[in-house]
């Protein structure tokens, strides 16, 4: 598991996404689902729960099955399980915090 210091975490991200923080997105370990700031915007959620919830969490539709994808499902990354090995490790200061891994695009170079 990648671990990285907020700034480097910050870093990656708008190396990935770009400056517009809307557009960041992150993956859920448990379903495989993306979300992104927007999402969460777009549901009346918390935009920083983005990194540590699947939007299944937060728009009443998810499923405990994690096979369902299709509107996310009820994972959380400061569960039991974190985030099932899958994610990210970011320290701030002194305290170490389980996030969802970015998904696998390509790198945003403007």
């Amino acid at each position: 598991m990648k671990k990285q210091t907020l700034q480097e975490w910050l870093t990656e991200a708008e190396e990935r996404f770009g400056a517009d923080k809307k557009q960041w997105e992150f993956k859920c370990p448990a379903c495989e689902r993306v979300s992104s700031v927007q999402d969460f915007l777009d549901e009346d959620a918390d935009p920083n729960s983005v990194y540590q919830q699947c939007i299944g969490r937060v728009n009443g539709k998810g499923s405990t099955d994690q096979k369902d994808v299709g509107y996310g499902c009820n994972w959380a990354s400061y569960g039991l399980f974190g985030t099932l090995g899958k994610g990210r490790k970011v320290l701030n200061d002194g305290e170490e915090v389980e996030v969802f891994n970015f998904p696998n695009h390509e790198v945003v170079t403007s």
